[in-house]
C-alpha cells in the first residue's frame, strides 16, 4: 500500500530505512548523515530565486508603467514574461520533481530523476539566459535614450547602433557566464550531493 504521508525530509527516510535492516543503504546512510538534507536545501533555494523574480518583475512593472513609449514597453514586457515564466518553473520543479521519496518507493530511481531533471532544468535557464540578456540590455539601451528624449536616434545613428551590439558582444557573455556560476553556487553543490548519493547506492550494489 503506498504511503500517502511523506517524510519530513530524505534524513527521516534514511532512518526509518536503516531500521528495517537493508544492508545495502549502510554507506548512503553514513554519507547523508554528514550532509544536509540535499531536497530540502534545493526547494529553499528555488524558493528564494522565486522571490527574487517577484521582486525584480515588479521593479520592471514599474518601469513598464512609467514609461509611455512603445519600444520601452515592448521589451519590458518580454521581460515580464520572462519573470512569470520563471516562476512559473520553479513552482512545477517543487511541485513535481523535489519530491522526498515515499517510504515504499525505490529510492534510487526517485533521486536519480530528481539528478537529471535538475541538470536539465539548470542547462534550460542557461539557455533561456542567451535570450533574455539581450532584451534585458536593449530595453536599458532604449529606457536611457527615451529618458533623454532621443529614442528616434536608435533608428538613425551608426555610431549607437554598433554601441548596442557592442554591448551584446561583451555583456551578454559574461552574463552567461554570471548565471552558470550562480547556479552552481545555488544549486550545483546540491545536485552533486544526490549525484554523490547515487553512486554510494552502486558502490553497495556491488557488494550485494
Amino acid at each position: 500500500m503506498a504511503t500517502t504521508t511523506p517524510p519530513d525530509s530524505l534524513e527521516s527516510l534514511w532512518s526509518s530505512l536503516s531500521t528495517a535492516h537493508t544492508p545495502e543503504l549502510k554507506s548512503a546512510q553514513k554519507l547523508y548523515d554528514r550532509t544536509t538534507d540535499p531536497l530540502t536545501k534545493l526547494r529553499r533555494n528555488i524558493r528564494i530565486n522565486s522571490g527574487y523574480g517577484i521582486v525584480f518583475g515588479l521593479g520592471f512593472l514599474a518601469l513598464f508603467l512609467y514609461f509611455d513609449f512603445f519600444w520601452v514597453r515592448f521589451f519590458l514586457g518580454i521581460l515580464l514574461v520572462g519573470y512569470a515564466l520563471s516562476i512559473v518553473y520553479n513552482s512545477y520543479l517543487l511541485r513535481k520533481v523535489l519530491i522526498t521519496p515515499a517510504a515504499d518507493e525505490n529510492i534510487r530511481i526517485r533521486l536519480n530523476l530528481i539528478y537529471y531533471r535538475m541538470k536539465k532544468a539548470l542547462q534550460t535557464i542557461e539557455i533561456a539566459a542567451l535570450f533574455f540578456y539581450p532584451i534585458s540590455l536593449t530595453a536599458g539601451f532604449v529606457m536611457a535614450l527615451a529618458e533623454a528624449g532621443k529614442i528616434d536616434k536608435l533608428s538613425t545613428e551608426p555610431v549607437l547602433q554598433w554601441l548596442l551590439v557592442a554591448c551584446f558582444v561583451v555583456f551578454v557573455p559574461l552574463c552567461y557566464l554570471l548565471t552558470k556560476l550562480l547556479n552552481k553556487i545555488a544549486f550545483g553543490k546540491e545536485v552533486d550531493r544526490i549525484y554523490t548519493l547515487l553512486q554510494a547506492y552502486d558502490d553497495e550494489e556491488k557488494f550485494v
